[in-house]
This record gives structure tokens, sequence and C-alpha cells, in this order.
């Protein structure tokens, strides 16, 4: 039994990071996340060119735009840490 609630504990948590792993995050997400302004990060940050491609969503009116993958997001900011000083 103990075993089994174990299991299943462990995959629900799996299952929790495989759903954000999907999430989009707009502009606002990632200023939101970097603790930056919005404009600071149209204009500093996602503009660089090793910055994660952004998926186009089509829409025909003012709700779709520019998302990124959170995932991405975050690998990137772990990829840009300052080294280790010695």
């Amino acid at each position: 039994m103990l075993q089994e609630k174990i299991l299943f504990e462990i995959l629900s948590e799996l299952k929790k990071q495989n759903i954000s792993n999907l999430e989009l995050w707009r502009a606002d997400d990632i200023a939101r996340y970097m603790r930056l302004t919005r404009s600071s990060v149209q204009s500093r940050i996602i503009c660089r060119i090793d910055f994660p491609r952004a998926v186009r969503i089509p829409t025909t009116g003012n709700g779709g735009g520019r998302r990124w993958y959170a995932k991405e997001i975050k690998e990137w900011l772990k990829r840009n840490r300052e080294p280790i000083k010695k």
C-alpha cells in the first residue's frame, strides 16, 4: 500500500512537470519571472540572437502574438549564470 501511494505521488509530480514544460509565456510572464519591466524584456532580452525562438500564434484579432515555452526560458537563464569565481 505504501509503495503504491509513493508511486502515485511520483507519477502525479511527473505529470505536473510535463504540463509546465509545455506552458507558453507572454512577454509579461517573462518579465514577471525575471523581475524586469516588460519594456526591458522587449528591448533587451527577447531580441537577443541566443534567446529562444518565439511561437507565433496566428489570429485575426488582438489576442494572438508571440509566446515562448517556459521550459526554454528557464534553460536559457541557467546557461547564462555567472561563472563561479575562484
